[in-house]
């Protein structure tokens, strides 16, 4: 007898949320309750960016939810706006002679 499965590659969808974090404990927090949502599959803090990058199946979950979740634990999060951070790196131009970024 032969058995064959087939399993079907889900889509994953990565989404980068600002959300105010002031400290480590706001990151256990967040890692303590989104990375049980249902469809999350990745979370990777930056306390540093203020940001959660998060990996979800999207069959699963999307983000109006994912800002819901959020929203429930008191951490609040919005949409991080990467096309602000293209602009910011296209207006800094570099010095010839020093090699050190400044802003235009």
């Amino acid at each position: 007898m032969l058995c064959i499965s087939v399993f079907a590659k889900s889509e994953r969808r990565t989404v980068i949320l600002d959300v105010d974090l002031h400290c480590q404990g706001c990151i256990t927090k967040i890692e303590k309750n989104i990375a049980f949502e249902p469809g999350v599959k990745d979370l990777i803090c930056s306390l540093d960016d203020k940001t959660v990058t998060v990996t979800f199946d999207p069959s699963k979950t999307d983000i109006d939810r994912l800002l819901a979740a959020f929203s429930k634990i008191n951490k609040p999060a919005t949409l991080h706006d990467a096309e602000a951070d293209t602009e910011q790196v296209e207006n800094k131009s570099v010095d010839a002679r020093t090699g050190a970024s400044t802003p235009q």
